[in-house]
Protein backbone atom coordinates (compact mmCIF):
# COMPACT_ATOMS: atom_id res chain seq x y z
CA UNK A 1 0.00 0.00 0.00
CA UNK A 2 1.51 3.36 -0.77
CA UNK A 3 1.86 5.76 2.00
CA UNK A 4 -0.38 8.75 0.11
CA UNK A 5 -3.07 5.70 -0.20
CA UNK A 6 -2.64 5.18 3.66
CA UNK A 7 -2.41 8.61 4.86
CA UNK A 8 -6.15 8.39 3.24
CA UNK A 9 -7.48 5.31 5.34
CA UNK A 10 -6.17 6.98 8.39
CA UNK A 11 -8.11 10.26 7.72
CA UNK A 12 -10.83 8.82 7.00
CA UNK A 13 -10.56 6.80 10.41
CA UNK A 14 -10.05 9.82 11.78
CA UNK A 15 -13.24 11.43 10.37
CA UNK A 16 -15.12 7.83 11.66
CA UNK A 17 -14.30 8.59 15.17
CA UNK A 18 -14.87 12.16 15.53
CA UNK A 19 -18.21 11.52 13.80
CA UNK A 20 -18.82 8.84 16.40
CA UNK A 21 -17.87 11.39 19.28
CA UNK A 22 -20.16 13.76 17.97
CA UNK A 23 -22.93 11.27 18.09
CA UNK A 24 -21.88 10.26 21.45
CA UNK A 25 -21.88 13.47 22.68
CA UNK A 26 -25.15 13.93 21.41
CA UNK A 27 -26.66 11.15 23.29
CA UNK A 28 -26.21 13.57 25.93
CA UNK A 29 -26.96 16.48 24.82
CA UNK A 30 -30.62 16.16 23.91
CA UNK A 31 -31.56 14.33 27.23
CA UNK A 32 -29.76 16.74 28.92
CA UNK A 33 -31.77 19.86 27.63
CA UNK A 34 -35.33 18.58 27.17
CA UNK A 35 -35.14 15.71 30.12
CA UNK A 36 -31.93 16.28 32.68
CA UNK A 37 -33.50 14.40 35.64
CA UNK A 38 -34.11 11.30 33.37
CA UNK A 39 -30.60 10.98 32.13
CA UNK A 40 -28.99 11.96 35.19
CA UNK A 41 -31.03 9.41 36.72
CA UNK A 42 -29.52 6.61 34.81
CA UNK A 43 -26.24 7.58 36.38
CA UNK A 44 -27.34 8.20 39.92
CA UNK A 45 -26.86 12.03 40.07
CA UNK A 46 -29.33 14.24 41.21
CA UNK A 47 -29.63 17.98 40.47
CA UNK A 48 -31.64 20.71 42.69
CA UNK A 49 -31.69 23.35 39.78
CA UNK A 50 -32.22 22.01 36.31
CA UNK A 51 -31.42 24.73 34.40
CA UNK A 52 -27.51 23.63 35.05
CA UNK A 53 -27.91 20.40 33.48
CA UNK A 54 -29.29 21.67 30.56
CA UNK A 55 -26.63 24.35 30.42
CA UNK A 56 -24.19 22.25 30.34
CA UNK A 57 -26.24 20.13 27.04
CA UNK A 58 -26.17 23.18 25.57
CA UNK A 59 -22.71 23.59 25.76
CA UNK A 60 -21.61 20.29 24.62
CA UNK A 61 -24.00 20.46 21.84
CA UNK A 62 -21.86 23.59 20.94
CA UNK A 63 -18.92 22.14 21.60
CA UNK A 64 -19.68 18.91 19.57
CA UNK A 65 -20.22 21.38 16.27
CA UNK A 66 -16.63 22.55 16.68
CA UNK A 67 -15.93 19.16 15.94
CA UNK A 68 -17.42 18.83 12.72
CA UNK A 69 -14.95 21.17 10.39
CA UNK A 70 -11.79 18.56 10.79
CA UNK A 71 -13.82 15.98 9.74
CA UNK A 72 -14.94 17.52 6.47
CA UNK A 73 -11.36 18.49 5.74
CA UNK A 74 -8.43 17.59 7.97
CA UNK A 75 -6.00 19.22 6.05
CA UNK A 76 -7.86 22.68 6.42
CA UNK A 77 -8.98 22.42 9.82
CA UNK A 78 -5.91 20.42 11.09
CA UNK A 79 -5.87 22.63 14.06
CA UNK A 80 -9.42 21.91 15.23
CA UNK A 81 -8.85 18.27 15.08
CA UNK A 82 -6.10 19.16 17.70
CA UNK A 83 -7.82 21.28 19.55
CA UNK A 84 -10.66 18.24 20.11
CA UNK A 85 -7.97 16.45 21.71
CA UNK A 86 -5.89 18.74 23.49
CA UNK A 87 -7.95 20.53 25.92
CA UNK A 88 -11.48 18.91 24.78
CA UNK A 89 -11.29 15.58 25.25
CA UNK A 90 -8.52 15.35 27.60
CA UNK A 91 -9.71 18.24 30.06
CA UNK A 92 -13.44 16.82 29.94
CA UNK A 93 -11.69 13.28 30.94
CA UNK A 94 -9.30 14.57 33.43
CA UNK A 95 -12.27 16.90 34.93
CA UNK A 96 -14.57 13.51 35.66
CA UNK A 97 -11.92 11.36 36.94
CA UNK A 98 -11.11 14.34 39.92
CA UNK A 99 -14.89 14.70 40.11
CA UNK A 100 -15.41 11.37 40.93
CA UNK A 101 -11.79 10.12 42.98
CA UNK A 102 -10.93 13.43 44.02
CA UNK A 103 -13.38 15.35 45.03
CA UNK A 104 -16.06 12.24 45.78
CA UNK A 105 -18.78 12.71 43.10
CA UNK A 106 -21.01 9.73 42.06
CA UNK A 107 -19.59 7.26 40.31
CA UNK A 108 -21.78 8.44 37.32
CA UNK A 109 -19.67 11.28 36.24
CA UNK A 110 -17.40 8.11 35.30
CA UNK A 111 -19.24 8.05 31.97
CA UNK A 112 -17.26 11.18 31.19
CA UNK A 113 -13.94 9.30 31.80
CA UNK A 114 -14.94 6.68 29.64
CA UNK A 115 -16.65 8.76 26.56
CA UNK A 116 -13.98 11.20 25.99
CA UNK A 117 -10.86 9.36 27.34
CA UNK A 118 -11.36 6.35 24.44
CA UNK A 119 -12.30 8.93 21.35
CA UNK A 120 -9.58 11.41 22.57
CA UNK A 121 -7.21 8.57 23.07
CA UNK A 122 -8.44 7.17 19.39
CA UNK A 123 -8.41 10.69 17.56
CA UNK A 124 -4.57 11.23 19.48
CA UNK A 125 -3.64 8.19 17.51
CA UNK A 126 -4.99 8.75 14.20
CA UNK A 127 -3.45 12.20 14.45
CA UNK A 128 -0.16 11.24 15.16
CA UNK A 129 -0.14 8.22 12.24
CA UNK A 130 -1.18 11.04 10.16
CA UNK A 131 1.49 13.14 11.18
CA UNK A 132 3.70 10.38 11.00
CA UNK A 133 2.92 9.44 7.67
CA UNK A 134 2.98 13.27 6.05
CA UNK A 135 6.66 13.65 7.22
CA UNK A 136 7.42 10.33 5.66
CA UNK A 137 5.89 11.37 2.31
CA UNK A 138 7.41 14.77 2.71
CA UNK A 139 10.76 13.26 3.07
CA UNK A 140 10.45 10.80 0.24
CA UNK A 141 10.83 7.88 3.13
CA UNK A 142 8.65 4.56 2.09
CA UNK A 143 6.84 2.90 5.21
Amino acid sequence: MTQSRSLSKWKARHAVLVWIGILLNFAFVLPLIFCPEWILGLFGITVNQLIWPRFAGLLLGILSIFYIPATLDIDRYRVFAWLAVFPSRTLGTVFFFLAVFVFGQPIGYLAGVFLDGSIGVATLFCLLRILKLEQNISEGRQA
